[in-house]
């Protein structure tokens, strides 16, 4: 029935939007209870950490972090190299077969993109792009603007839905928040039978004005940042300012960040993240996910020896047993 109901919403959002119907499948749902982690250090990767992932008991794998050129190629910020290159993939065949992988036999059931745009200071990237790019009536100097299937921008996510079969775009915008080249994305989401999700960490309005012209089943979730810029988060202040449908789910950054097992710009241990996590269920009853920034800082925790430097920060000694003592820790406070 909710297939049925999706590709109802979406033969509707085609005619909608203006695009010529594609045989794109539909993408996956939110899981009930949806446990995610995002995925820095993952390309190419390499199979054990794939392994690990699969049986991790998490539910999301939100693949990080891309960054569209001025060019308009798609870059991976692991290897700085492109992925898209003149319209097309020229990404490691090796993480394609991996991330094909990920749903086969295992908790996985979503694979979301995270587009990661620029801090303050650095040279611009992604949503400056977008925001430049997605009305058809500017020119550019080899992009072809606007959001239609002939785009620039349109292509980019028509490969990574094609290639890696992607479920959802995650919209990490920190800089250039211009709300309706980030409305236009959705469309463009839409049209590729695709979600599209949020990563605010400040900005009500803007993540407000979003949510208003979007589709909730376009638009579907929330992750809140609550370490770093947003350390300082409370989500009972988001769910009152935006008053949404669509679920909001807290990210909690690990022990292992920035290169310390102390705690740094809200890193926290297992049993840290339980508590706060049990807070927010007490403000945000309805509350049913969160999420772990990100697998390479579980890998560092596990390489600088955190359980035995500094014991307060955790007990584990491998990844695996890290990733298991997370989902237990997720799943305990929710």
């Amino acid at each position: 029935m909710m297939k049925t109901l999706f590709l109802v919403f979406f033969s509707a959002a085609f005619s909608n939007f203006g695009f010529a119907q594609q045989n794109y499948a539909p993408a996956s749902p939110l899981p009930v209870k949806n446990l995610a982690i995002f995925g820095r250090g993952l390309y190419p990767g390499n199979d054990t950490t794939y392994r690990l992932l699969k049986h991790s008991g998490f539910t999301t794998l939100l693949l990080s972090s891309f960054y569209i050129h001025a060019d308009g190629d798609l870059y991976s910020g692991d290897s700085h190299q492109p992925i898209i290159h003149n319209g097309k993939w020229v990404g490691d065949p090796s993480y394609v077969r991996r991330v094909l992988d990920l749903k086969k036999k295992s908790s996985i059931s979503r694979i979301e993109i995270l587009l990661e745009g620029r801090w303050y200071g650095q040279p611009p990237n992604t949503f400056d792009f977008i925001r430049d790019w997605y009305d058809p009536s500017k020119t550019v100097p080899g992009i072809v603007t606007g959001i239609g299937k002939q785009s620039t921008l349109y292509n980019i996510c028509k490969v990574l839905k094609e290639v890696l079969n992607a479920d959802a775009f995650c919209i990490d915008d920190e800089s250039v928040y211009d709300s309706p080249s980030i409305i236009a994305m959705g469309k463009i989401a839409a049209s590729l039978n695709m979600h599209m999700t949020l990563c605010p960490f400040k900005g009500y309005t803007y993540w407000g004005e979003i949510l208003k012209s979007s589709n909730v089943n376009v638009v579907d979730a929330l992750y809140l940042q609550c370490y770093d810029g947003g350390i300082k988060n409370e989500i009972k202040d988001w769910v009152q300012a935006l008053k949404t449908k669509q679920p909001i789910y807290p990210i909690f950054m690990v022990r292992g960040s920035f290169n310390t097992c102390d705690s740094y710009k809200g890193s926290k241990s297992a049993t840290e993240i339980e508590t706060q996590l049990k807070e927010f269920k007490r403000d945000y009853p309805e509350i049913t996910g969160a999420a772990i920034w990100q697998m390479e800082d579980l890998k560092n925790f596990v390489k600088m020896g955190c359980a035995v430097k500094e014991p307060t920060s955790g007990t584990a000694k491998t990844v695996a047993d890290f990733l298991s003592q997370l989902n237990k820790t997720l799943k305990s406070g929710l």
